[in-house]
């Protein structure tokens, strides 16, 4: 039986789901969901018919005509143009969309991703150079994914007469960049339904941008089609685990219908070394596609995944994708490595029984893994969580990874004098830190998480939409179930609470999971499957469940089935 408390996502909203029902005919389940996640009765049709033409304008964004009219005018005069990427996925796919685009419109292009170890995070005055050296100079000289800090690396550029154009979406620091136009939605209040955009969404909006100006002024632009790079903004969008909501959605719900097209050889190279099959998933990006594309900056060449992404040769790609495979089973290893050494850290240190937030520290722990090791560490324990690398030097690099509404990077910025340097997301940062001072940094950072938390967010809880019955999951409320896809960060799948089913049959599925069939006071019996649930927790007689209903197609039959996340004993 689970241990996790069960909670509603939101309690209170019998009217609210009432009145979706009235307004939109919606059957009861559905209506549940929307209430539950507040989408109110004005945009349920927009949710439920996502369309390319609710985009809205890309000038919105202050400066992005001029950077519009700059690129324009340096494919004009036959300018090199540099973009400047970064090593995880939204930054290659992004880096890889704008490159496309402009391309295809008569760019001359070069595309740089800097080395993790070897160039360090960001746009920075030494990747610049080392930008120029392998790529020649440039004239103009945009950032994907990165930049928004990067003031030195910029007034660099400015000194060598280089124009630049910064696209980012990552949180600002106290001084903006000197750049020529600053593209990043988080620095604009008027923006705030912007603030979710990816680092490639933030790219695509400058392609959207480019091309309108091109087609408004005669210039060009006229047989590109930008749904066509859609496809990448989905990978990065999902991979960067922004919210798939407002703009989000829409491009990644087309986005993906291109990936299941495959027309690009690199994607299908990427496809087909992950073993998937052709009906994606957001949760397909988020386990199998974006661990590959991130494993090369992670243990190797980001730039291997970048050539994936940009290759026009199947014979090529699968070359390619085969580099991005190893990398990945060299990430995994390492990870696992070091992931076990900061549980036995941890369950040794007594930050468990003490502490709301965590820290783990290690000598040379390869740096490319400790986010996913932060991750995985936080979402065992429901605690923010820092794991860092003691480099030789006498600093430790390192990431944190938040739960809840905890801010890391506000928290951080309270400690921000102990600190070499930090930055990030809220949910997700990178720090620098001297390892004399690590002690004195995790004892502030402790106290700062204190005064924003309480012991009731580090309580584990199943949310749950509402209460569900078996009647109810009927051919219409699957059909509407479909059209609220993608599902994914900030739009997960439904759940519903199923009170007092009498458990009819039980089977065990290998050594881990268990499936069986449950049946109503009614007498209406359901399938159910339950991963990581022994058989012995059904054998109670009758049982309330949490669980995801969905359409299980097995033998080219289509069955209902539930998909259990908890189970406990009626009372």
């Amino acid at each position: 039986m689970g241990s996790k408390k069960w909670k509603l996502t939101r309690a209170n909203i019998s009217s609210e789901v009432e009145e979706l029902m009235r307004q939109h005919n919606l059957p009861r389940p559905i209506a549940l969901y929307f209430a539950a996640r507040e989408i109110t009765a004005k945009q349920v049709a927009g949710f439920l018919n996502p369309q390319l033409r609710n985009l809205s304008d890309p000038y919105r964004f202050p400066g992005i005509e001029k950077a519009a009219e700059r690129i324009w005018q340096a494919i004009a005069n036959n300018e090199h143009i540099l973009i400047h990427g970064d090593y995880d996925t939204d930054g290659i796919t992004g880096s890889a969309l704008l490159s496309l685009v402009l391309r295809r419109n008569g760019a001359k292009v070069s595309s740089f991703i800097p080395h993790r170890f070897d160039d360090g995070y960001g746009f920075t005055p030494e990747s610049l150079h080392k930008a120029l050296a392998i790529f020649g100079p440039c004239q103009l000289l945009i950032t994907v994914d990165c930049g928004i800090t990067s003031v030195d690396a910029v007034a660099e550029a400015v000194n060598m007469n280089i124009d630049t154009i910064i696209t980012d979406h990552h949180e600002a620091g106290n001084e903006l960049p000197q750049a020529l136009a600053v593209i990043n939605p988080k620095i604009y209040p008027e923006l705030e339904d912007m603030h979710i955009l990816s680092g490639a969404g933030t790219a695509f909006k400058l392609s959207h941008a480019f091309i309108k100006y091109g087609r408004e002024h005669n210039l060009g632009g006229f047989t590109t089609h930008l749904e066509d790079v859609l496809d990448y903004v989905a990978l990065g969008t999902v991979a960067d685990i922004v919210p798939l909501l407002g703009e989000n959605r829409i491009m990644v719900k087309y986005g993906i219908d291109i990936l299941k097209k495959q027309f690009r050889p690199g994607i299908r190279a990427l496809i087909e070394s992950s073993k998937l099959k052709s009906d994606l998933s957001p949760s397909d990006i988020t386990f199998k596609l974006a661990p590959r594309i991130n494993a090369a900056g992670r243990v190797g060449d980001a730039n291997i995944a970048l050539s994936l992404l940009e290759s026009d040769n199947i014979v090529e790609a699968y070359r390619f994708a085969s580099e991005l495979e190893n990398y990945n089973r060299n990430r995994q290893d390492k990870e696992q490595e070091i992931y076990q050494e900061a549980r036995a850290q941890l369950e040794s240190n007594g930050q468990l029984q003490e502490n709301y937030a965590l820290l783990v520290a290690g000598n040379n722990w390869h740096q490319g893994v400790i986010g996913i090791v932060a991750s995985r560490l936080a979402r065992d324990f429901n605690r923010p969580t820092i794991v860092l690398s003691i480099q030789d030097d006498g600093v430790a690099y390192g990431s944190g990874r938040s739960i809840g509404s905890l801010n890391l990077v506000a928290a951080l910025s309270k400690t921000a004098p102990l600190l070499e340097r930090y930055g990030g997301h809220p949910m997700a940062v990178g720090i620098g830190v001297r390892a004399e001072l690590i002690n004195d940094f995790y004892q502030e950072f402790e106290q700062h998480v204190r005064a924003q938390m309480s012991e009731a967010d580090l309580e584990e809880f199943n949310a749950y939409d509402g209460e569900c019955n078996i009647q109810e999951l009927n051919s219409e409320f699957f059909e509407y179930l479909n059209e609220l896809a993608p599902f994914g960060h900030g739009n997960p799948k439904p759940i519903y609470r199923f009170n007092e089913l009498e458990v009819v049959r039980v089977f065990p599925v290998g050594q881990r999971h268990t499936r069986g069939i449950l049946q109503d006071r009614f007498r209406n019996q359901i399938e159910f499957i339950a991963f990581k649930f022994q058989p012995e927790e059904f054998m109670h007689g009758t049982v309330d469940v949490l669980a995801t209903p969905q359409i299980n197609n097995y033998m080219n039959t289509d069955r209902v089935q539930l998909n259990i996340c908890d189970v406990r004993l009626s009372y």
